[in-house]
């Protein structure tokens, strides 16, 4: 039943991107939320699922994080948009639902994959410098070649077991070997990604056009961090404590190396793609946890990330388009040219340092004693990495708007209303949806 409404949910939004190339954006804004409203409503319930779909907390959100960054794209850009960089947008946008929501192992892999090739042809055909190549190039090799120990992995599941559903994997105690299970674990650490397994990342998002860097950090990313929530339940009888603590460990502390790399950077850019590989570490330390706080640490840190993230390309391209450029050197003094454009930046860079009351703080905070649990290590690590955090969102705001005023900087303000409108869609859902009680809720 669950498929049936899923399938005319998606059937509708196809007929909406026809409608939207001639038009139609409202048919479109309320086609492609038709899907996630029929979700809603198995909300009550911890684990729906059937032979195609499947409904979790964790699904649920990040199906509804798509959607939401989708309609946001596709409001800040639709004015320079074509009607093939739009049709891209919308089938990555969909590919990636679909995927979220996938109850079949083989399926989640090929729609997995699949995501990668809207996302190279966004930046190929409208990336800005002529690196898009060999950015795409990195990204292709690192996300296929990472992700081939994978699809061993559910070729030995599906010969071991004669089932490939997500749901009779989970609890049938499947035992996988200890290298399988750990290779495995390597696909979806090159898609988040974990530092030393990131280099595609900062080429990409500098590289990419907007709407692609939006979708990039926004959901692309989420779909490692979902793809280790499956695979750790699954893998939960073969990967011993040594080898989640050397995961762990890993990530944490490429994270302060990515806080520091932040400091360093002199693109915008590039420093906010270095920033996503910070936030991302917290979501391998809380998914691999395997407890009930540390999956909602994941999962609310990556749902937070998502639009905040997002929200600051966005902020980078409406800088460049005052300035001309993204470079720390030529953009100084935004405050004096273009005051709300500077509002803007204070308040992504207080969210993304993780102020009360933001969804956020509320991820991190659950991370602490997951940490101290594992080991107190991990826990002045993750401290660490969270003053870090504070420092580089500091640096960020201060390297654009104040100093010396940029002579590259055109004199007014050229912030438009869709600009403006999609800004605050990314900021009002991690104020609205601060609750303590997301703690308990996946």
């Amino acid at each position: 039943m669950i498929s049936v409404f899923y399938v005319l949910g998606l059937m509708w939004s196809l007929t909406a991107i026809c409608s939207r190339l001639f038009g139609g954006e409202m048919v479109l804004s309320l086609s492609v939320l038709t899907p996630v409203a029929v979700g809603m409503l198995y909300k009550t319930f911890h684990y729906v699922e059937d032979s195609v779909f499947m409904f979790t907390q964790a699904n649920t959100v990040l199906s509804f994080l798509t959607l939401s960054l989708m309609l946001l794209v596709m409001l800040a850009t639709y004015r320079t948009a074509q009607k093939f960089y739009i049709l891209a947008v919308m089938l990555l946008g969909l590919t990636l639902y679909v995927c979220f929501l996938a109850n079949n192992l083989l399926a989640f892999y090929i729609l997995f994959e699949l995501s990668l090739l809207p996302m190279v042809y966004i930046i190929i055909g409208w990336g800005y410098q002529p690196e898009r190549l060999q950015a795409s190039v990195y990204m292709v090799l690192y996300t296929v070649l990472g992700s081939m120990p994978l699809l061993l992995l559910i070729l030995f599941l599906f010969s071991s077991n004669q089932s490939l559903s997500i749901y009779i994997l989970t609890f049938s105690g499947v035992y996988v070997p200890r290298v399988l299970g750990f290779m495995g674990f390597v696909a979806f650490l090159v898609k988040l990604p974990i530092y030393s397994l990131h280099l595609w990342l900062p080429k990409a998002h500098v590289e990419a056009p907007l709407g692609g860097s939006m979708l990039l950090a926004g959901v692309l990313l989420k779909l490692g961090g979902y793809g280790m929530y499956l695979y750790s339940s699954l893998l939960s009888y073969s990967l011993g404590f040594f080898d989640v603590a050397l995961i762990m460990s890993i990530a944490l502390w490429g994270g302060v190396v990515a806080s520091f790399m932040c400091l360093t950077q002199n693109d915008v850019k590039a420093l906010i793609a270095y920033s996503s590989i910070v936030h991302m570490s917290i979501v391998i330390l809380g998914v691999l946890s395997s407890t009930s706080w540390g999956l909602s640490s994941a999962t609310i840190t990556m749902v937070a990330h998502g639009w905040i993230s997002s929200g600051l390309f966005l902020l980078a391209y409406m800088t460049y388009s005052v300035s001309g450029s993204r470079s720390f050197s030529h953009v100084k003094g935004l405050l004096q040219v273009a005051p709300m454009l500077s509002l803007g930046w204070f308040l992504f860079c207080a969210f993304n340092m993780s102020v009360p009351p933001t969804l956020n703080l509320l991820g991190e905070l659950a991370a602490v004693p997951v940490s101290f649990m594992v080991s107190k290590g991990l826990l002045f690590i993750l401290l660490m990495l969270m003053f870090m955090s504070v420092s580089y969102n500091m640096y960020l705001y201060s390297a654009v708007n104040h100093g010396s005023f940029s002579r590259y900087i055109v004199s007014g303000s050229r912030e438009t209303v869709p600009h403006v409108l999609s800004s605050i869609g990314h900021l009002l859902p991690s104020v609205l949806l601060f609750n303590t009680d997301l703690l308990l809720y996946f």
